[in-house]
């Protein structure tokens, strides 16, 4: 009987340490690339919340000739100022059923996504005496549609905070 050599099979040490070293930055590039596109979309929201709570503070104040009053620089969404309505007096509730049967113009005050911008923490409305008009504090992560750090909305609408 006659024994043949049968030829090797497998992958030798090189070429798996080749494809291991690939995979790995297959694996760098998307996390990269993951991280950004979860950066600009939490920018995304943030850029919509203030829009939506831009346009019932306008609704506000058509109802109302006058803008909802904070007596000092406050977070929208913390305790109290989580309803924007007609229905008390500084035109803010902690909820919907504190409104009583006044017009609800926001219905919850949107919460920034999280984490948050080490810049600021939060969207801060400041109401600027007499309730003729309002200022919106804001922190964006990146970069997004030409705008990016610090941010203010007001009724004339969105601009870079210098």
């Amino acid at each position: 009987m006659r024994l043949t050599k049968n030829n090797p099979t497998g992958f030798t040490v090189l070429e798996l340490l080749i494809a291991i070293g690939i995979i790995g930055m297959l694996i760098l590039v998307g996390s990269v690339l993951l991280g950004t596109a979860r950066e600009r979309s939490r920018d995304s929201k943030r850029l919509s919340d203030l829009d939506i709570t831009r346009r019932a503070l306008e609704d506000y104040f058509h109802n109302n000739n006058r803008y909802p009053q904070a007596p000092t620089p406050t977070m929208l969404g913390a305790e109290g100022y989580k309803v924007i309505c007609s229905g008390t007096p500084t035109g803010f509730a902690e909820t919907r059923s504190a409104c009583g049967n006044a017009t609800v113009f926001l219905d919850p005050v949107p919460l920034p996504p999280e984490p948050q911008p080490a810049q600021l923490s939060g969207y801060i409305y400041t109401s600027v005496s007499p309730n003729s008009t309002y200022v919106i504090d804001a922190a964006l992560e990146g970069a997004i549609n030409g705008l990016q750090g610090r941010v203010q909305v007001s009724p004339g609408g969105l601009q870079v905070n210098q």
